[in-house]
């Protein structure tokens, strides 16, 4: 495989700050994954699925999601079980009962012609993880800064 430019060095930049941003990274990652698994009940499939659906929606709107209450998030593309199935490797029969989790939770609908999206409550309710989220890559990203310094 051929490196592209600037890929050779941005790994380069990376291996170089590995002392520095691997720690961070670490500590941040437990601390996102915990309050993720809290706020999901444990269920971290149910999360994985609902990134992938996620994923989907328009993502102009995802910083909107997160920290305002929409009546309706708009769609990119079409997300059903088979998809989600495929995209995360968990077993479709177990997709559709976390769906059906999900659902329950208020934190997805399905809509005929788009498939699965998120709600708006479940952009207000996982406002705490979306702000957690941002605090790992603000310490990610700090670390990286760090390193660079003489």
């Amino acid at each position: 495989m051929v490196a592209k430019p600037g890929q050779k060095q941005q790994r380069t930049l990376i291996q170089s700050a590995f002392g520095t941003v691997f720690p961070a990274y670490l500590r941040s990652s437990a601390r996102l994954l915990n309050m993720a698994r809290q706020q999901f009940g444990g269920d971290l499939d149910a999360m994985f699925i609902l990134c992938v659906i996620l994923a989907s929606e328009d993502s102009t709107t995802w910083q909107d999601a997160a920290f305002d209450t929409l009546d309706r998030l708009p769609r990119m593309g079409s997300t059903n079980t088979a998809s989600i199935a495929l995209a995360t490797g968990i077993p479709r029969a177990t997709v559709q009962r976390k769906l059906a989790d999900l659902t329950a939770r208020g934190w997805i609908e399905r809509r005929p012609v788009t498939g699965w999206s998120m709600t708006p409550k479940a952009a207000q309710e996982l406002r705490g993880l979306a702000l957690e989220t941002l605090r790992y890559l603000e310490v990610i990203v700090t670390a990286l800064r760090k390193s660079e310094e003489p």
